[in-house]
């Protein structure tokens, strides 16, 4: 079979679009970089009406809103499943292993709860406290700065309390607690238990033209028509589209392989176009694989060569 090969050559080629493949492309591509982004899934933005689901009901839906056929509900954005037709997944007889995949562009941004916590200084250090594990060989000093970046960036709610092992951050001001919410509050101050506000990226006040506030439907698993929450494709992979590089999509389209050269040096990706499934080469100077722990380990085995016979990085 011919493999198609670009004659383009990325700067970066970037395999997976969630929250770590996004935010990969949001910070080369304002460095001016030349990236590609490829995704199993589709396109997805959640402010096309084809897409939007945020304020459906349930009487919209020949189902009236149940999860028969999908997972985590009729209207929830995650496409994808426990298991996915026509991907071939397997596990040891005898054994029990679910791998929820969300194949979208965003990936799971899309529908999960937006708590979003720091690790404090204590979570960096658990075998010094307890004697189980291993110590981390940084601590939260060296992630602080990274911490108060994304902050700013995505915008996250929550307030300064000055303690140990709850970090204080860069926070929008928080949503004012509901009558059950001040019941309990009332509640743990007579036993002096501190309650402080959660701390979610979702926007309580505006910060960039592109987004809009919450309105607090309370349907967060469906993403966000007006880009109040953080999801990859909304806060960072959209803005990177609009930035000083050039950001090229690839959706629908499952990478194989890591492609490498006689000094077994990364040159580029294989992947197979779900539509019309060939298969095609991109070619790129780095590879960055952020298709989620269990994909980016499978495609490191499937790159095997005269240099790496058991796959990338498993010498």
């Amino acid at each position: 079979m011919q493999i198609k090969e670009s004659s383009e050559i990325f700067d970066v080629i970037i395999v997976g679009s969630g929250a770590g493949g996004g935010m990969a492309t949001k910070q080369l591509a304002d460095a001016g970089l030349n990236v590609a982004v490829v995704e199993a899934g589709p396109f997805f933005d959640p402010a096309d009406p084809k897409t939007m689901t945020q304020l459906k009901q349930p009487y919209d839906s020949p189902r009236r809103g149940a999860g028969t056929d999908r997972a985590f509900g009729e209207w929830d954005m995650s496409w994808g499943d426990w298991e996915v037709e026509g991907e071939p997944y397997t596990h040891a007889e005898g054994t029990e292993f679910k791998w929820w995949r969300a194949r979208m562009l965003g990936g799971r941004t899309n529908h999960w709860g937006r708590i979003s916590l720091r690790f404090g200084p204590k979570d960096f250090k658990g075998k010094t406290r307890d004697g189980h594990g291993d110590d981390w060989p940084i601590g939260y000093e060296d992630v602080k700065p990274y911490y108060d970046k994304l902050d700013k960036l995505i915008g996250v709610f929550g307030t300064n309390e000055g303690r140990e092992n709850d970090p204080d951050g860069f926070f929008l001001p928080p949503p004012k607690p509901r009558l059950h919410e001040l019941f309990y509050i009332n509640g743990a101050k007579k036993s002096n238990i501190p309650v402080i506000p959660g701390r979610l990226s979702m926007l309580t006040k505006r910060i960039n033209e592109d987004r809009g506030v919450c309105f607090y439907c309370g349907q967060c698993g469906r993403s966000c028509q007006i880009y109040a929450d953080f999801s990859s494709g909304s806060c960072l992979i959209f803005p990177a589209q609009k930035s000083g590089g050039k950001v090229k999509l690839f959706v629908n389209a499952m990478v194989r392989e890591v492609t490498t050269n006689a000094e077994g040096k990364a040159t580029g990706v294989s992947y197979i176009n779900k539509e019309d499934r060939k298969e095609y080469k991109l070619r790129g100077k780095v590879v960055v694989l952020a298709a989620s722990a269990c994909s980016s380990a499978r495609i490191l085995l499937n790159s095997k060569s005269k240099q790496h016979p058991n796959g990338l990085g498993n010498s």
